[in-house]
C-alpha cells in the first residue's frame, strides 16, 4: 500500500510534467514554422553587440514577429550552436520564425553596390565611400592619384571602408600587370607610372571606347616627336588638384597656369596621373590606333576630329565654330 501510494504521489507530477513540456515543444516548432504577421517587405538594421531580447524587440516593434518572448527564448537556444549576426536585413510578407533565425544565423545581410565612375579623382571615391553611412572604419592617407580602379563594388552592412580601397588597389595593380605585358618595346612611355599617366589623360579626354586608341595614338605621336601634350584636362587638374569639378570651359589665362602639370606649359608627361583610368584606358595607352595624328578636336556630335597637320587642325576649328553659329 505505501508503495503504491507512493508511486501514485511521484508517477502523476511527472506526467503532467512531461505533458506540459510536451505542449512547450509543440506550441515552441508550431511557432517556429507558422508564417509571422508581415505584409510587406521591411528592412531592420540589427547593430553588433544586441542580445537575443533586443533583436525579438526590434522585430516586433517593425512587425514582422508576434511574440518577442517566445522568439526571444527560441533563438537563446539556437544561438548555443550558431550566434545570431548583425546586418542590414530585408524581410519578406510572412517570414517565419524559423526563418528569420537562419537568417540571421547565417549573416545574410542586404548586399549594396558602390559605382565609381571611370575618370574619378581620389579625392572624389574618397569622399564618396566616406558617405556611404553603411560602412564603417576610415581610409588610410595619402593615396596617390590614379591608383584606384573604377568600377562596381559590394559590401554589406559593417563592411570597412579601407577593405573597399584595397580591393580598388589590387585591381589596379592587376590591371597594370596585365597592360605592361602588351607595352612596345620602342613605346615612349617606359613604367607603369607613364601607362598610369597617359591614361587618366586619355580617359578625360574621351568616354568613347572607339576613339581612346586614337587619342591615345595623338599623345604618343607627340611624345616622339617632342611636342608639348596641350592636353585641356591636365590644365584642369592644375586648377583644381582634383578636388571637385571644373565645370567652365578654360579660358585663356588657365593655359598659363604656372604648374607641373600644365601640358600648354610643360613638355612631356606630368608628374603624377590626373585621374582614376579604367580598364579599356589603360588597354588604348599601349595599344594605340595605327595613325600618325597630331591633333584632335571635338566634332560636335560626341566625338573628334583628327589631324596630320595644324592646317587640317584649324580647318576643323573653323567648320566648327560655324556650326556652332
Amino acid at each position: 500500500m505505501v508503495f503504491t501510494k507512493l508511486l501514485k504521489t511521484t508517477f502523476y507530477p511527472i506526467v503532467f510534467l512531461i505533458l506540459i513540456f510536451t505542449t512547450a515543444i509543440n506550441i515552441s516548432i508550431n511557432h517556429l514554422y507558422t508564417p509571422g504577421p508581415l505584409k510587406d517587405k521591411t528592412i531592420v538594421l540589427l547593430q553588433p553587440g544586441l542580445s537575443a531580447n533586443e533583436i525579438s524587440i526590434i522585430l516586433a516593434e517593425a512587425g514582422i514577429i508576434k511574440n518577442p518572448a517566445i522568439f526571444s527564448i527560441i533563438s537563446r537556444l539556437y544561438t548555443l550552436f550558431k550566434p545570431l549576426k548583425s546586418g542590414e536585413y530585408d524581410f519578406t510578407y510572412g517570414i517565419s520564425p524559423l526563418q528569420i533565425i537562419r537568417k540571421l544565423a547565417a549573416g545574410k545581410s542586404i548586399i549594396h553596390r558602390l559605382v565609381i565612375p571611370e575618370g574619378s579623382t581620389v579625392h572624389e571615391i574618397i569622399e564618396k565611400i566616406n558617405k556611404e553611412p553603411l560602412l564603417s572604419g576610415t581610409i588610410s592617407l595619402p593615396i596617390p592619384e590614379g591608383y584606384l580602379m573604377p568600377s562596381t563594388y559590394f559590401y554589406s552592412y559593417g563592411d570597412k571602408r579601407e577593405n573597399i580601397i584595397d580591393k580598388m588597389r589590387l585591381e589596379m595593380t592587376s590591371a597594370l600587370d596585365e597592360v605592361m605585358l602588351k607595352l612596345p618595346v620602342n613605346s615612349p612611355l617606359k613604367s607603369r607610372k607613364d601607362v598610369l599617366i597617359l591614361a587618366s589623360i586619355i580617359e578625360k579626354e574621351t568616354n568613347n571606347d572607339t576613339e581612346r586608341p586614337k587619342v591615345a595614338a595623338v599623345f604618343i605621336n607627340r611624345l616622339r616627336k617632342n611636342m608639348k601634350l596641350q592636353a585641356c584636362p591636365t590644365v584642369a587638374y592644375a586648377l583644381t588638384e582634383g578636388k571637385y569639378r571644373l565645370t567652365r570651359p578654360l579660358t585663356r589665362n588657365d593655359l598659363k597656369v604656372n604648374s607641373s602639370y600644365n601640358t600648354y606649359q610643360k613638355l612631356g608627361l606630368p608628374p603624377g596621373a590626373i585621374s582614376c583610368p579604367g580598364k579599356k584606358s589603360l588597354e588604348a595607352a599601349v595599344n594605340t590606333a595605327p595613325i600618325d595624328s597630331l591633333y584632335f578636336i571635338v566634332d560636335g556630335n560626341g566625338g573628334h576630329h583628327f589631324s596630320k597637320t595644324f592646317d587640317q587642325h584649324n580647318q576643323h576649328k573653323a567648320n566648327l565654330k560655324h556650326r556652332s553659329k
